[in-house]
Protein backbone atom coordinates (compact mmCIF):
# COMPACT_ATOMS: atom_id res chain seq x y z
CA UNK A 1 0.00 0.00 0.00
CA UNK A 2 2.62 2.36 0.92
CA UNK A 3 4.84 1.46 -2.07
CA UNK A 4 1.78 2.27 -4.38
CA UNK A 5 1.07 5.80 -2.32
CA UNK A 6 4.80 6.45 -2.93
CA UNK A 7 4.41 5.25 -7.22
CA UNK A 8 1.41 7.93 -7.75
CA UNK A 9 3.66 10.36 -5.66
CA UNK A 10 6.80 9.99 -7.93
CA UNK A 11 4.45 9.64 -11.08
CA UNK A 12 2.87 13.03 -10.32
CA UNK A 13 6.19 14.60 -9.52
CA UNK A 14 8.17 15.93 -6.57
CA UNK A 15 9.17 19.08 -5.33
CA UNK A 16 13.44 20.16 -4.69
CA UNK A 17 14.51 23.50 -3.85
CA UNK A 18 17.99 24.59 -5.53
CA UNK A 19 19.84 26.14 -2.38
CA UNK A 20 21.55 28.77 -4.61
CA UNK A 21 18.49 30.49 -5.33
CA UNK A 22 16.50 30.03 -1.98
CA UNK A 23 17.02 33.34 0.27
CA UNK A 24 15.66 32.06 3.46
CA UNK A 25 12.06 33.91 3.30
CA UNK A 26 10.40 30.91 4.79
CA UNK A 27 7.14 30.95 2.95
CA UNK A 28 7.05 27.66 1.36
CA UNK A 29 7.79 26.38 4.97
CA UNK A 30 4.86 28.44 6.17
CA UNK A 31 2.34 27.42 3.69
CA UNK A 32 3.32 24.25 2.98
CA UNK A 33 4.52 22.07 5.96
CA UNK A 34 4.02 18.77 4.73
CA UNK A 35 6.46 19.46 1.99
CA UNK A 36 9.44 21.58 3.03
CA UNK A 37 11.42 22.47 6.21
CA UNK A 38 13.83 25.19 7.12
CA UNK A 39 17.36 23.59 7.57
CA UNK A 40 20.06 24.37 9.93
CA UNK A 41 21.93 25.73 6.81
CA UNK A 42 18.96 28.54 6.60
CA UNK A 43 17.88 27.48 3.71
CA UNK A 44 14.60 25.58 2.63
CA UNK A 45 14.40 22.09 2.30
CA UNK A 46 12.29 19.68 0.52
CA UNK A 47 11.44 16.74 2.81
CA UNK A 48 12.10 13.13 2.16
CA UNK A 49 8.94 11.88 2.95
CA UNK A 50 6.47 14.87 1.10
CA UNK A 51 3.16 15.13 0.66
CA UNK A 52 3.45 16.43 -2.56
CA UNK A 53 -0.29 15.44 -3.55
CA UNK A 54 -1.63 17.59 -1.06
CA UNK A 55 -1.29 20.72 -3.14
CA UNK A 56 -1.60 22.24 -7.05
CA UNK A 57 1.86 22.05 -8.00
CA UNK A 58 1.75 25.44 -9.75
CA UNK A 59 0.59 27.08 -6.35
CA UNK A 60 3.48 25.43 -4.78
CA UNK A 61 5.74 26.80 -7.43
CA UNK A 62 4.45 29.99 -7.59
CA UNK A 63 5.11 30.64 -4.11
CA UNK A 64 8.72 31.33 -4.08
CA UNK A 65 9.82 34.70 -5.01
CA UNK A 66 12.99 33.63 -6.63
CA UNK A 67 12.19 30.39 -8.62
CA UNK A 68 14.15 27.81 -6.11
CA UNK A 69 11.21 25.34 -5.85
CA UNK A 70 11.63 22.88 -8.98
CA UNK A 71 8.77 20.49 -9.69
CA UNK A 72 9.22 17.02 -11.77
CA UNK A 73 6.29 16.66 -12.62
CA UNK A 74 3.95 18.76 -15.43
CA UNK A 75 2.49 22.04 -13.78
CA UNK A 76 -0.61 22.61 -14.00
CA UNK A 77 -2.71 26.14 -14.39
CA UNK A 78 -2.67 28.18 -11.33
CA UNK A 79 -6.18 27.27 -8.91
CA UNK A 80 -7.57 30.40 -8.74
CA UNK A 81 -9.49 31.50 -4.82
CA UNK A 82 -12.39 33.26 -6.84
CA UNK A 83 -14.35 32.34 -9.61
CA UNK A 84 -14.59 34.40 -12.61
CA UNK A 85 -17.47 35.42 -14.40
CA UNK A 86 -17.60 35.53 -18.28
CA UNK A 87 -18.29 38.95 -19.32
CA UNK A 88 -21.20 39.46 -21.57
CA UNK A 89 -20.33 40.10 -25.29
CA UNK A 90 -16.93 40.03 -24.93
CA UNK A 91 -16.92 37.71 -28.36
CA UNK A 92 -17.52 41.17 -30.41
CA UNK A 93 -14.17 42.80 -28.51
CA UNK A 94 -11.95 39.82 -29.14
CA UNK A 95 -12.88 39.80 -33.05
CA UNK A 96 -11.33 43.16 -32.94
CA UNK A 97 -7.71 41.67 -31.97
CA UNK A 98 -8.49 38.31 -33.18
CA UNK A 99 -5.87 38.21 -36.30
CA UNK A 100 -3.87 41.68 -34.87
CA UNK A 101 -0.24 40.68 -35.20
CA UNK A 102 1.34 40.29 -31.20
CA UNK A 103 3.29 42.85 -30.00
CA UNK A 104 6.82 41.83 -30.13
CA UNK A 105 8.72 44.46 -27.54
CA UNK A 106 5.40 43.14 -24.63
CA UNK A 107 6.08 39.69 -25.40
CA UNK A 108 10.49 40.18 -25.22
CA UNK A 109 9.50 41.51 -21.54
CA UNK A 110 7.21 39.18 -20.78
CA UNK A 111 10.60 37.00 -20.77
CA UNK A 112 12.42 39.21 -19.28
CA UNK A 113 14.25 39.80 -22.91
CA UNK A 114 14.24 43.76 -22.78
CA UNK A 115 17.07 45.17 -21.20
CA UNK A 116 20.61 47.15 -21.94
CA UNK A 117 23.80 46.79 -20.22
CA UNK A 118 26.20 49.63 -19.75
CA UNK A 119 29.80 49.86 -19.33
CA UNK A 120 30.71 53.25 -17.24
CA UNK A 121 33.98 54.23 -14.97
CA UNK A 122 33.31 52.70 -11.77
CA UNK A 123 30.51 50.38 -12.68
CA UNK A 124 28.13 48.63 -14.89
CA UNK A 125 24.29 50.09 -15.13
CA UNK A 126 21.62 47.33 -15.86
CA UNK A 127 18.06 48.63 -17.07
CA UNK A 128 15.81 45.31 -17.57
CA UNK A 129 11.93 46.94 -19.06
CA UNK A 130 8.98 45.01 -17.71
CA UNK A 131 6.06 44.23 -19.18
CA UNK A 132 3.22 47.24 -19.59
CA UNK A 133 0.29 45.92 -21.51
CA UNK A 134 -1.69 42.54 -21.03
CA UNK A 135 -1.45 40.37 -24.31
CA UNK A 136 -4.49 40.36 -26.15
CA UNK A 137 -5.68 36.47 -26.28
CA UNK A 138 -8.97 35.28 -25.97
CA UNK A 139 -9.38 34.87 -22.17
CA UNK A 140 -8.08 38.87 -21.60
CA UNK A 141 -11.59 39.86 -22.91
CA UNK A 142 -13.67 36.67 -21.98
CA UNK A 143 -13.10 37.22 -18.22
CA UNK A 144 -12.51 41.17 -18.19
CA UNK A 145 -8.74 41.37 -17.75
CA UNK A 146 -7.70 45.06 -17.82
CA UNK A 147 -5.62 45.75 -20.51
CA UNK A 148 -2.44 47.77 -18.42
CA UNK A 149 -0.37 45.32 -16.60
CA UNK A 150 -0.47 45.25 -12.97
CA UNK A 151 2.63 45.78 -11.20
CA UNK A 152 5.03 42.89 -11.10
CA UNK A 153 7.02 41.51 -8.13
CA UNK A 154 10.96 41.46 -7.92
CA UNK A 155 13.76 39.93 -6.51
CA UNK A 156 17.63 41.08 -7.64
CA UNK A 157 20.14 39.11 -6.70
CA UNK A 158 23.99 38.53 -7.18
CA UNK A 159 25.82 34.86 -6.74
CA UNK A 160 29.39 35.07 -7.98
CA UNK A 161 29.72 37.25 -10.85
CA UNK A 162 26.11 36.81 -11.96
CA UNK A 163 23.16 39.47 -11.67
CA UNK A 164 20.28 37.90 -11.98
CA UNK A 165 16.14 39.35 -11.38
CA UNK A 166 13.50 37.38 -11.20
CA UNK A 167 9.94 38.49 -12.13
CA UNK A 168 6.60 37.13 -11.24
CA UNK A 169 3.03 38.10 -11.60
CA UNK A 170 2.10 38.46 -8.31
CA UNK A 171 -0.50 35.85 -6.11
CA UNK A 172 -3.41 36.33 -4.40
CA UNK A 173 -3.35 37.49 -0.79
CA UNK A 174 -5.52 36.63 1.75
CA UNK A 175 -4.99 40.62 3.03
CA UNK A 176 -5.71 41.69 -0.74
CA UNK A 177 -9.11 43.37 -0.85
CA UNK A 178 -11.63 41.56 -3.20
CA UNK A 179 -11.33 44.01 -6.27
CA UNK A 180 -7.50 43.56 -6.25
CA UNK A 181 -8.35 40.00 -5.45
CA UNK A 182 -10.57 39.88 -8.98
CA UNK A 183 -7.91 41.83 -10.89
CA UNK A 184 -4.93 39.46 -9.89
CA UNK A 185 -7.28 36.30 -10.89
CA UNK A 186 -7.87 38.10 -14.30
CA UNK A 187 -4.34 37.92 -14.85
CA UNK A 188 -3.49 34.73 -13.57
CA UNK A 189 -6.16 33.10 -15.44
CA UNK A 190 -3.62 34.26 -18.43
CA UNK A 191 -0.43 33.60 -16.70
CA UNK A 192 1.13 29.83 -17.36
CA UNK A 193 -1.89 29.42 -20.01
CA UNK A 194 -0.67 31.25 -22.91
CA UNK A 195 2.45 30.05 -25.11
CA UNK A 196 3.52 34.22 -24.72
CA UNK A 197 2.76 34.96 -20.94
CA UNK A 198 4.34 33.16 -18.65
CA UNK A 199 3.82 33.88 -15.05
CA UNK A 200 7.52 34.32 -14.19
CA UNK A 201 11.24 35.10 -15.38
CA UNK A 202 14.69 35.05 -13.80
CA UNK A 203 16.86 37.35 -16.75
CA UNK A 204 20.80 36.27 -16.25
CA UNK A 205 23.95 38.33 -16.66
CA UNK A 206 27.49 37.44 -16.09
CA UNK A 207 30.48 39.53 -15.64
CA UNK A 208 33.33 37.13 -15.69
CA UNK A 209 35.38 39.89 -15.83
CA UNK A 210 34.19 42.23 -13.59
CA UNK A 211 35.53 42.42 -9.78
CA UNK A 212 31.75 43.64 -8.52
CA UNK A 213 31.97 45.24 -4.91
CA UNK A 214 28.82 45.64 -4.36
CA UNK A 215 25.41 46.71 -6.10
CA UNK A 216 22.33 49.38 -5.86
CA UNK A 217 18.75 48.71 -7.30
CA UNK A 218 15.55 50.40 -7.48
CA UNK A 219 12.04 49.16 -9.39
CA UNK A 220 10.00 51.85 -10.06
CA UNK A 221 6.23 52.29 -10.86
CA UNK A 222 6.93 52.47 -14.70
CA UNK A 223 8.32 48.84 -14.45
CA UNK A 224 11.82 49.62 -14.96
CA UNK A 225 14.73 47.50 -12.61
CA UNK A 226 17.71 49.41 -12.81
CA UNK A 227 20.86 47.69 -11.22
CA UNK A 228 24.23 49.35 -10.65
CA UNK A 229 27.44 47.35 -10.06
CA UNK A 230 29.90 48.84 -9.25
CA UNK A 231 33.42 47.69 -9.57
CA UNK A 232 34.85 51.16 -7.56
CA UNK A 233 34.02 50.93 -3.60
CA UNK A 234 34.84 54.57 -3.68
CA UNK A 235 31.85 55.84 -6.00
CA UNK A 236 29.32 53.26 -4.63
CA UNK A 237 30.29 54.90 -1.05
CA UNK A 238 29.82 58.46 -2.97
CA UNK A 239 26.90 57.31 -4.73
CA UNK A 240 23.63 59.39 -5.37
CA UNK A 241 20.13 58.14 -7.49
CA UNK A 242 18.98 61.29 -9.54
CA UNK A 243 15.87 61.68 -8.03
CA UNK A 244 13.72 60.86 -4.93
CA UNK A 245 11.89 57.69 -4.90
CA UNK A 246 8.45 56.05 -4.37
CA UNK A 247 8.44 52.36 -2.90
CA UNK A 248 5.87 49.55 -2.76
CA UNK A 249 4.63 50.90 0.67
CA UNK A 250 2.82 53.88 -1.95
CA UNK A 251 -1.09 53.44 -1.36
CA UNK A 252 -1.92 56.33 -3.91
CA UNK A 253 -3.22 58.74 -1.66
CA UNK A 254 -2.20 61.28 -3.51
CA UNK A 255 -1.11 63.74 -1.30
CA UNK A 256 2.53 63.70 -2.67
CA UNK A 257 1.46 64.30 -6.19
CA UNK A 258 -0.51 67.38 -4.49
CA UNK A 259 2.69 69.31 -2.62
CA UNK A 260 5.21 68.29 -5.27
CA UNK A 261 6.62 71.66 -6.10
CA UNK A 262 8.03 70.66 -9.86
CA UNK A 263 4.90 68.58 -10.75
CA UNK A 264 7.39 65.36 -11.31
CA UNK A 265 5.02 62.69 -9.62
CA UNK A 266 2.14 61.24 -11.59
CA UNK A 267 -0.24 58.46 -10.23
CA UNK A 268 -0.87 54.94 -10.82
CA UNK A 269 -1.09 51.59 -9.42
CA UNK A 270 1.82 53.04 -7.37
CA UNK A 271 2.90 56.79 -7.72
CA UNK A 272 5.82 57.37 -9.79
CA UNK A 273 8.57 60.30 -9.48
CA UNK A 274 10.28 61.83 -12.84
CA UNK A 275 13.82 61.61 -12.16
CA UNK A 276 14.20 64.74 -14.79
CA UNK A 277 11.94 66.70 -12.84
CA UNK A 278 12.35 65.78 -8.86
CA UNK A 279 14.59 68.15 -7.58
CA UNK A 280 15.00 66.42 -4.12
CA UNK A 281 13.35 68.76 -2.38
CA UNK A 282 12.16 65.79 0.03
CA UNK A 283 9.04 68.09 0.24
CA UNK A 284 6.63 64.62 -0.89
CA UNK A 285 8.15 62.66 2.08
CA UNK A 286 7.90 64.78 4.68
CA UNK A 287 3.79 64.97 3.64
CA UNK A 288 4.16 60.90 2.99
CA UNK A 289 1.46 59.63 5.94
CA UNK A 290 2.68 56.14 4.65
CA UNK A 291 6.93 56.31 4.87
CA UNK A 292 6.76 55.56 1.25
CA UNK A 293 9.65 57.76 -0.28
CA UNK A 294 13.18 57.31 -0.05
CA UNK A 295 15.69 60.24 -0.57
CA UNK A 296 18.24 60.17 -3.47
CA UNK A 297 20.88 57.96 -1.04
CA UNK A 298 17.73 55.51 -0.25
CA UNK A 299 16.80 56.74 2.97
CA UNK A 300 13.35 56.98 3.64
CA UNK A 301 12.13 60.59 4.33
CA UNK A 302 10.25 61.35 7.69
CA UNK A 303 7.28 62.45 7.62
CA UNK A 304 5.83 65.68 10.04
CA UNK A 305 2.74 66.08 11.10
CA UNK A 306 0.63 68.38 9.01
CA UNK A 307 0.27 71.10 11.70
CA UNK A 308 3.83 70.98 12.30
CA UNK A 309 5.26 71.19 9.18
CA UNK A 310 7.78 74.47 9.05
CA UNK A 311 6.32 77.41 6.57
CA UNK A 312 8.89 80.25 5.08
CA UNK A 313 9.67 82.83 7.15
CA UNK A 314 11.18 86.14 5.54
CA UNK A 315 13.25 87.87 7.58
CA UNK A 316 12.17 91.77 6.77
CA UNK A 317 15.67 93.81 7.52
CA UNK A 318 17.13 91.11 4.73
CA UNK A 319 14.27 91.56 1.88
CA UNK A 320 14.66 93.75 -0.84
CA UNK A 321 11.37 93.53 -2.45
CA UNK A 322 12.81 91.67 -5.63
CA UNK A 323 9.67 89.63 -6.05
CA UNK A 324 11.49 86.81 -6.70
CA UNK A 325 10.51 84.31 -4.16
CA UNK A 326 6.92 85.32 -5.15
CA UNK A 327 7.68 84.55 -8.84
CA UNK A 328 9.01 81.01 -7.97
CA UNK A 329 6.75 79.87 -6.06
CA UNK A 330 3.89 77.38 -7.75
CA UNK A 331 1.96 77.23 -4.54
CA UNK A 332 1.05 81.06 -4.72
CA UNK A 333 2.33 80.88 -1.18
CA UNK A 334 4.12 84.45 -1.13
CA UNK A 335 2.95 88.07 -1.70
CA UNK A 336 4.55 91.11 -2.09
CA UNK A 337 3.32 93.50 0.56
CA UNK A 338 3.43 97.06 1.43
CA UNK A 339 5.85 98.60 4.17
CA UNK A 340 4.39 100.96 7.16
CA UNK A 341 6.05 104.23 8.59
CA UNK A 342 6.78 102.15 11.58
CA UNK A 343 8.43 98.93 10.23
CA UNK A 344 11.96 98.53 12.50
CA UNK A 345 13.43 96.58 9.75
CA UNK A 346 12.63 97.97 6.49
CA UNK A 347 15.51 99.18 4.10
CA UNK A 348 15.71 102.20 2.20
CA UNK A 349 15.70 101.18 -0.93
CA UNK A 350 12.34 99.06 -1.16
CA UNK A 351 9.05 99.93 -0.18
CA UNK A 352 7.79 96.25 -0.30
CA UNK A 353 8.51 92.77 1.56
CA UNK A 354 7.21 89.55 0.98
CA UNK A 355 4.81 87.91 2.88
CA UNK A 356 4.41 84.17 3.91
CA UNK A 357 0.39 82.80 3.33
CA UNK A 358 0.96 80.00 5.77
CA UNK A 359 -2.30 77.87 4.42
CA UNK A 360 -0.31 77.82 1.22
CA UNK A 361 3.11 76.93 2.26
CA UNK A 362 4.27 72.87 1.62
CA UNK A 363 7.92 73.68 2.86
CA UNK A 364 9.06 72.74 -0.42
CA UNK A 365 12.21 75.21 0.07
CA UNK A 366 11.78 76.65 -3.69
CA UNK A 367 11.86 80.13 -2.37
CA UNK A 368 15.20 79.80 0.19
CA UNK A 369 16.83 78.53 -2.68
CA UNK A 370 16.32 81.66 -5.19
CA UNK A 371 16.79 83.94 -2.00
CA UNK A 372 20.22 85.52 -3.70
CA UNK A 373 20.12 87.74 -0.43
CA UNK A 374 19.20 85.06 2.31
CA UNK A 375 16.00 86.87 3.70
CA UNK A 376 13.48 83.67 3.64
CA UNK A 377 14.23 80.39 5.15
CA UNK A 378 12.06 77.26 5.61
CA UNK A 379 13.15 75.74 9.28
CA UNK A 380 13.81 72.19 8.49
CA UNK A 381 16.60 70.32 7.81
CA UNK A 382 17.70 69.64 4.28
CA UNK A 383 20.13 70.52 1.53
CA UNK A 384 19.28 69.98 -1.68
CA UNK A 385 21.57 67.93 -4.37
CA UNK A 386 23.88 69.29 -7.36
CA UNK A 387 20.66 68.46 -9.20
CA UNK A 388 18.35 70.48 -7.33
CA UNK A 389 20.32 73.20 -7.39
CA UNK A 390 20.65 73.35 -11.19
CA UNK A 391 17.04 73.26 -11.35
CA UNK A 392 17.65 76.60 -9.34
CA UNK A 393 19.78 77.81 -11.76
CA UNK A 394 17.36 77.25 -14.46
CA UNK A 395 14.59 79.11 -12.28
CA UNK A 396 16.80 81.92 -12.47
CA UNK A 397 17.24 82.38 -15.47
CA UNK A 398 13.71 82.01 -16.46
CA UNK A 399 13.09 84.47 -14.34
Amino acid sequence: MAETALEETVEAGIFNVVPELCIACDACCQDFPEVFCMGTDEKAHALDDQQATLYNARTVVDVCPTAAIEFSGELPPPVLEIELEEVKGWEAEWAQYRDAPEDRLERDRRYGRDFTVDENDGYVHVKLQLPTRVPAVRDRFRYGAPAVMPEYKTHVYMEGKALYCTAWVPRLSPSDKQDVKELKARILKLAHTSSSFPGRFTTEWEFPNKDIVGFRHRFDAHGMVEVLLFTDKAKMDAFEWKSHFITEKCTSCSICERVCPTNAISSGERYFIDPDLCINCSVCGVYCPFDAIDDNVEVVVQKIKPKQVPKAVVHEELCTGCEFCVNVCPFEALEMKALGDNSLYSMPQTSQIAYVIDKNCVSCKLCEQVCIKGAIEVPRAHQFSDIGMSFMSYLSDEH
